[in-house]
């Protein structure tokens, strides 16, 4: 018998046997006339799609034990159920001719993953085929940053959006993003694909649970996808005052830019540097990473300075100017 399959991308995984199946079928049968009754298979392919992607990729895992239906399209009638194996696929057999919807039940993939999309959903079954078969993509729910500030804390989520601050900037594991809605701080960063740092202007998926740190939102256990690179972001122009205050939490973790603030004081606390600045209105507080390199004895009273970097809350009530760079400050 003549055999098509549908191309996907899951055939490493799963459409290797089934092709290597296929090959050795013939139509040695075909002259002991018609079957009584046709019938053909229809195979589901379902992953979890880790890295926000969208497609399938090596970062990806199969998903077992998720509830597939085949439906008699354009009704609610159930004619087949089956459950994904190990392997991530769902099996059919003995589908007579016709028209069917495939779903997958949400409540048997958990409470905080979702059925993201299938693959060719309704599907005809005709003499032609021999196996019919489907992708469905499962995923995590995918929100904006100012969704963030408002869930609750505990779900998990993804978030895309641009890198401001690279997680090597800082010895905390921290990292910044924003997207069109505002700016975010990511806790606990892990790098997927074999990355060893992440660089602003990164285009990123981020996969992390909802918390809060000193007062502030958070993405915890963060890990983030790099899909792609753009430029740099520019950083907000804001007077020392602004930045002390993060606009009353408007700012918090967003990358900013001071002009001509004017050293008032410095003191080590170690592993880091603080220096004090202001441009007459209000002071700020600047903490130069332990991790970062600076040369701390530049840093004198009296001396003015152009800085950008990212605000972090200080707990109690205002926020510290971080810079990401040795070339993010300037002394004048």
């Amino acid at each position: 018998m003549n055999r098509t399959f549908r191309p996907s991308a899951f055939t490493p995984r799963w459409a290797v046997a089934i092709l290597a199946a296929a090959s050795a079928c013939t139509n040695s049968g075909s002259n002991l006339g018609p079957e009584p009754s046709p019938s053909k298979i229809v195979e589901v392919g379902v992953y979890l799609d880790r890295d926000g992607s969208r497609t399938l990729t090596p970062l990806d895992t199969v998903f077992a034990k998720a509830r597939v239906a085949l439906l008699i399209r354009g009704s609610v009638d159930t004619f087949k159920i089956a459950l994904t194996s190990a392997g991530g696929l769902a099996k059919f057999n003995d589908v007579p001719l016709g028209q069917y919807t495939l779903t997958i039940d949400p409540k048997s993939v958990g409470d905080s993953i979702q059925v993201q999309a299938v693959d060719s959903a309704d599907i005809r079954v005709t003499a032609a085929d021999s196996v019919i078969f489907s992708v469905a993509r499962l995923g995590y729910p995918e929100v904006s940053v100012r969704q963030v500030r408002n869930l609750p804390a505990g779900r998990r989520v993804f978030v895309r959006g641009i890198i401001l601050a690279g997680v090597q900037s800082f010895r905390d594991t921290t990292s910044h993003l924003n997207d069109s809605t505002g700016a975010l701080r990511l806790t606990r960063v892990a790098l997927r694909g074999g990355l060893n740092g992440n660089n602003p202007g990164d285009s990123v998926s981020v996969l992390g649970v909802i918390s809060s740190r000193a007062g502030q939102p958070t993405l915890d256990l963060a890990t983030i996808s790099r899909f792609g690179t753009r430029p740099a972001p520019i950083a907000l122009a804001v007077a020392t005052g602004t930045a002390a205050n993060a606009s009353n939490g408007i700012l918090d973790a967003a990358l900013v830019r001071i002009t001509g603030a004017l050293i008032s004081d410095t003191v080590t606390v170690a592993p880091d540097f603080k220096v004090t600045v202001s441009d007459g209105t209000g002071s700020l507080e600047i903490l130069l990473d332990g991790n970062l390199p600076f040369p701390r004895t530049a840093f004198k009273p009296g001396r003015s300075m152009n800085a950008a970097g990212v605000l972090v809350p200080n707990g109690v009530g205002g926020w510290v100017f971080k810079p990401r760079d040795l070339g993010d400050v300037t002394l004048n």
